[in-house]
């Protein structure tokens, strides 16, 4: 049997693929499409990441109705800026129904930036677009309402998930960017905000593989 030993003076090249980035908002609110911008500025100079739907238009702008397209988007990370509604037991965001939802959610991370984004009505959407085959969905979003000025979270966190370790459980991750992303200087003018609100979740799909 033959082996094959490397070259003196030859290294191994280590191949870091771009982790694809979506952020999006809906086409009736002016706030969230600011505050999304915002966050996709920052991540212009990161490395090793590509925002779609292009580097030229790195924000989304969602119409009513048609929130399968950042659902659906052949993305590793989602942040979604927008609002649900219509209170406890939210029964849509990004100005659509959850019932109009069918396009498949193959994403790793969805950053939910919404009132009730982890409410169980949506969890379950989710797991229900999530095809089973593929490791559970992790979701970061808060339990009830998100006021306007916690969208400062966003930025330091994308930075932190999208530069941290790139092996482990997608949740996993998620949890450890949280963490990073609080213990910045940049958050510490914010700590009196209730940031156990946002919470993380691993989605199992329930979607059947074709």
């Amino acid at each position: 049997m033959k082996t094959s030993a490397r070259r003196p003076g030859h290294r191994r090249i280590r191949i870091v693929r771009n982790l694809r980035v979506l952020i999006a908002a809906p086409a009736r609110s002016p706030r969230c499409q600011a505050d999304a911008r915002r966050v996709a500025a920052r991540l212009t100079y990161l490395r090793h990441v590509t925002s779609l739907p292009s580097p030229a238009r790195p924000v989304l702008i969602v119409p009513p109705g048609a929130a399968d397209q950042a659902l659906g988007a052949d993305a590793n990370v989602l942040y979604i800026c927008t609002h649900s509604y219509p209170g406890l037991h939210p029964e849509g965001f990004l100005d659509t129904n959850l019932t109009a939802l069918h396009r498949p959610l193959t994403a790793n991370t969805l950053i939910l930036d919404t009132c009730w984004g982890a409410a169980p009505a949506i969890r379950r959407t989710l797991a229900a677009l999530r095809p089973a085959h593929l490791p559970p969905l992790a979701l970061l979003a808060p339990a009830d309402r998100a006021p306007f000025d916690h969208h400062v979270l966003a930025g330091p966190l994308l930075e932190a998930l999208l530069t941290g370790p790139r092996s482990g459980p997608w949740p996993q991750r998620l949890t450890e960017a949280k963490t990073t992303a609080l213990a910045t200087t940049e958050m510490a003018a914010h700590t009196r905000r209730d940031w156990a609100r946002w919470q993380i979740h691993a989605i199992p799909g329930t979607r059947p593989t074709p």
